[in-house]
């Protein structure tokens, strides 16, 4: 915990109950959390999973763990070489049998994003603002050679600006929208956090996450649906360490629930896990309406970062801030570790010359 603390920008995905959740509830095997320290002082956390069939390490990967990160000692991130070899130290503390190892959904501004591009001597000023699609990192350090690409785009919202949405046209709208509202029934928001209220405010959640086509059918993809994911999600009501705090807010016409977030705060950053709405009422896009109402009130909770955690596509009518999330290889220096090393780069070239045929 006093690692959790220590680090500027702590979210979610570093905490450790976070970490004990997925062992809990989401990964199929053992779950392995290896500790870097040097000189009494920690400096890494880990967690580590084995590939089937192959020899690679992973960080816990799952459809439901839309980010991932490391949770790393300040003083280590001000040194790229430091951070790496400690990242060697915990790969080659569980033996000597992995090839390469993989992280996914790894945000833009993580502290091993940074040490890799401030390594990455080829990375040019223009390619760090390009699309997300477009961005890639190869750099060698003195324990293995990286490679590193954007798969997609992580939103939020500045609750401390001005700019902070929504404005002109989506604001109108959105205005015009709780009017008519109204008259289906008197508007409510709760926002859930004791709790002794959570279990009831989850069940809430739940029916509303699995309106419409997600809680449909034997393929259904609903959190409801599966009891593993509920579970999950369920356990994170209730951590048992400080410096995280579960909330879920529901938005009420009259009786009935129209809107809900499931979300996790990290001192002054609410992550918004999943959002769901009653598609019953999808006219007066109550999930806006919830988020209108969210964000108005950040600013009195004391919340200056409100995170979408993913990006999806509804969101470019808020106009966020997004940074790029990455998926990132480190193979170490054996043959095979090089030979994939260059299969990953021959792969991304001819990418990248069909991204510019089509």
């Amino acid at each position: 915990m006093q690692l959790f603390e220590s680090a500027p920008d702590a979210r979610f995905y570093h905490h450790p109950h976070w970490l004990r959740s997925i062992a809990d509830h989401l990964t199929p095997g053992d779950l392995n959390i290896a500790f870097v320290s040097t000189e009494d002082q920690l400096r890494m956390v880990v967690p580590l999973c084995d590939s089937k069939g192959i020899r690679r390490r992973l960080h816990p990967t799952h459809d439901h763990l839309s980010l991932n990160d490391i949770l790393i000692n300040p003083a280590t991130s001000e040194n790229p070489q430091d951070l790496f070899t400690c990242i060697n130290a915990a790969l080659c503390e569980i033996g000597d049998t992995w090839v390469d190892w993989q992280i996914s959904n790894v945000p833009g501004n993580s502290a091993l994003i940074n040490a890799l591009t401030r390594t990455d001597q080829t990375l040019k000023e223009t390619e760090l603002s390009a699309t997300a699609n477009e961005q890639s990192i190869d750099c060698t350090d003195a324990t293995g050679n990286w490679q590193a690409k954007t798969t997609r785009q992580s939103a939020s919202f500045d609750c401390t600006s001005e700019a902070c949405p929504p404005h002109g046209k989506l604001k109108r709208n959105l205005r015009r929208l709780r009017k008519q509202m109204v008259d289906t029934g008197e508007l409510r928001v709760e926002q859930v956090t004791e709790p002794a209220q959570l279990a009831n405010a989850f069940e809430h959640f739940l029916k509303i996450e699995a309106s419409g086509w997600k809680g449909q059918g034997e393929d259904a993809t609903a959190i409801s649906a599966n009891p593993a994911l509920v579970s999950f999600y369920s356990a994170m009501l209730s951590p048992v360490d400080r410096g995280i705090t579960p909330e879920i807010n529901l938005l009420w016409s009259g009786k009935q629930c129209v809107a809900a977030q499931y979300g996790l705060r990290t001192d002054k950053c609410l992550s918004l896990l999943k959002i769901g709405y009653n598609e019953d009422f999808a006219r007066f896009s109550p999930g806006y309406l919830l988020l209108e109402s969210i964000l108005a009130d950040a600013q009195t909770r004391g919340i200056e970062t409100l995170s979408l955690v993913t990006s999806p596509p509804w969101a470019d009518r808020w106009h966020p801030d997004t940074v790029p999330v990455w998926h990132i290889y480190r193979y170490n220096n054996s043959t095979l570790g090089t030979a994939l090393q260059q299969f990953g780069r021959l792969k991304q070239v001819a990418k990248s010359r069909l991204r510019k045929a089509a």
